[in-house]
């Protein structure tokens, strides 16, 4: 939407900030966002793709560029979560470039709402 009508979503998003609503680009890294979108479009947060934690002969690149979005998107004032978090040693990395927050298996896999009402919200014994 933004690549055909660039316009048109910045208008959107600045009507829902205004009403009130948080604004997050999400998959940040992949398909079609880019430095640019972040230049035009203000957010609220930024979400950044998980493909930046995957392993393999690239893992170093992905490291190293995640750091500098980290770093940019705090000096441009925007909280980051980064997404696809499977391990402790990949939540210990982020901590240590300022990520400010993190999601995924590390912490839980995908439950029904009502086992995450029992587990988070009213906190039952059988869940612990």
């Amino acid at each position: 939407a933004y690549a055909s009508d660039p316009e048109q979503i910045m208008a959107a998003i600045h009507a829902l900030r205004r009403a009130g609503f948080v604004t997050m680009m999400d998959d940040f890294g992949s398909g079609y966002s880019s430095l640019n979108m972040l230049k035009d479009i203000d957010v609220d947060v930024l979400k950044v793709d998980m493909n930046f934690l995957s392993g393999g002969m690239e893992a170093e690149k992905g490291k190293i560029i995640l750091s500098s979005v980290i770093q940019m998107a705090g000096r441009l004032g925007i909280p980051v979560i980064v997404e696809g978090v499977e391990t402790q040693e990949q939540r210990d990395f982020l901590s240590t470039v300022g990520c400010d927050y993190v999601q995924g298996y590390y912490y839980a896999k995908p439950m029904p709402q009502e086992e995450y009402e029992r587990r988070y919200i009213y906190r039952t014994a059988e869940c612990w």
